[in-house]
């Protein structure tokens, strides 16, 4: 284990609070390139699962027998935003499912505001899948549900951990999620474009609907070229880098996601090299400002995460 990596919040200049980075990156066949803190590191994926999720839907033949498009299968690995473009999206492949928002599980509220979670699109996945082979959708979130078991089966054999050996839990969203070594995240997503290439176009292609403007995820697939981007909650990025064959996990270990979008671009600027400035689209994310209630810019945050092989 080498030393972790830290994001430090500045109020005024002055040092608040301090959040510890673990990060890994890897080669598609795992071995490790360079690491801070410990990259055996067992974290939840939450999110960052979602493009191996679906994958049982496509795989089955589902998804094109439905004659979905690549932008629905864009929202259904995102985190998005619950703007309008997203909500559409959404609406469209619940209407080839021949359902209506609320068959949704995703929170207890009003069909619409179901629709703008952001898990909308990952619960249409599941619903779509149940749809296709008959199974019963009012209860597609139990854990022994084909489609949640037809996910856990997804991310064993992607993982290359057996089932068994895969602790799962319940998501934010209700549905089963999984954790294993952020050295294995950064391996699944180092061959992502490879495992699954039609969420790496579809999420490549249309990085607005996986999460939204100005946030990591959608930015960093449109300044970096080859790169797929999904976060977690609880301080997950997950990352790959499809012409470098790289696949990267970084954790915040008190789980505190603002500190996510620093860590991630201090990896970056390491692995590929930038010497000075940063993307545009990433530069407001590498030392991003927080304003207060009435509006004064007074908090700063500040990555130092050094990268050791």
């Amino acid at each position: 284990m080498s030393d972790t990596g830290v994001v430090t919040t500045y109020r005024n200049g002055f040092p608040e609070s301090r959040h510890r980075v673990h990060a890994v990156a890897v080669r598609r066949d795992g071995s490790v390139i360079a690491s801070c803190g410990d990259p055996e590191r067992v974290t939840t994926l939450r999110s960052s699962a979602k493009p191996f999720q679906v994958e049982p839907l496509l795989a089955s033949g589902g998804y094109d027998a439905l004659g979905l498009d690549d932008r629905v299968l864009a929202v259904m690995c995102a985190s998005h935003a619950g703007q309008d473009i997203h909500v559409e999206t959404v609406m469209r492949g619940l209407a080839a499912c021949g359902l209506g928002p609320e068959a949704l599980q995703n929170e207890r509220s009003r069909p619409e505001e179901r629709l703008r979670h952001n898990c909308s699109g990952n619960h249409l996945g599941f619903l779509a899948n149940s749809v296709h082979h008959g199974w019963d959708t009012a209860t597609y979130r139990s854990p022994d549900h084909p489609s949640q078991q037809a996910a856990l089966a997804a991310i064993s054999e992607l993982s290359g951990i057996e089932k068994a050996a895969i602790p799962t839990m319940t998501d934010g969203c209700g549905v089963v999620a999984f954790a294993l070594s952020l050295r294995v995240i950064a391996t699944m997503y180092a061959l992502l474009p490879e495992t699954l290439p039609r969420q790496f176009a579809a999420m490549t292609a249309h990085p607005e609907l996986v999460r939204g403007d100005g946030d990591f995820d959608t930015e960093a697939m449109r300044s970096v070229s080859g790169c797929v981007a999904k976060g977690g909650a609880e301080g997950l990025s997950s990352i790959g880098l499809a012409n470098e064959g790289i696949g990267i996990a970084i954790r915040i270990d008190d789980g505190n996601s603002r500190a996510s979008a620093p860590a991630a671009v201090a990896v970056l600027r390491q692995l590929l090299g930038w010497n000075g400035d940063v993307p545009s689209g990433l530069g407001a994310l590498a030392e991003p400002v927080f304003e207060n209630s009435v509006g004064d810019p007074v908090v700063r945050l500040r990555a130092d995460v050094a990268l050791r092989s």
